[in-house]
């Protein structure tokens, strides 16, 4: 099963735990739900991207109160906005029923994300250790 046919009512789900899917366990083992399961997996991969766009918000609304290094503050600006990119091209993709230029650029979009991360975390290493 496509996950584009299976995760497509987009708006309805984008509501978080308004609706759980009926078939999210149906498969036995129930650990094979998580591999080859499609209306888990996009389950899970919706839940862990609320998780991430959540946690880098927070990371930016926290950073933005302290005396970062300037470097520090715009990698902070830039994960934001990469991650704001990657949930739009997420929801994109699966609109459209998943083209492979959307698809594509949603796994660049992790990539750049994890760069940006990686950047920040390199920034932060300027802070003075507190003993």
């Amino acid at each position: 099963v496509c996950v584009c046919v299976v995760c497509q009512k987009l708006p309805e789900a984008c509501i978080l735990f308004a609706r759980i899917p009926e078939d999210l366990l149906r498969l036995e083992p129930k650990i094979s739900n998580f591999f080859n399961n499609a209306t888990t997996v996009q389950f899970d991969h919706r839940i862990m991207a609320y998780i991430t766009t959540g946690a880098v918000a927070t990371t930016w609304l926290l950073a933005r109160r302290l005396p970062l290094h300037p470097q520090a503050h715009l990698a902070v600006n830039t994960m934001l906005g990469v991650v704001f990119a990657q949930a739009t091209l997420g929801v994109c993709t699966l609109l459209y029923f998943v083209p492979t230029p959307l698809a594509a650029a949603h796994q660049a979009g992790s990539l750049t994300l994890l760069t940006a991360a990686l950047w920040l975390m390199h920034e932060l290493r300027r802070l003075p250790k507190v003993v």
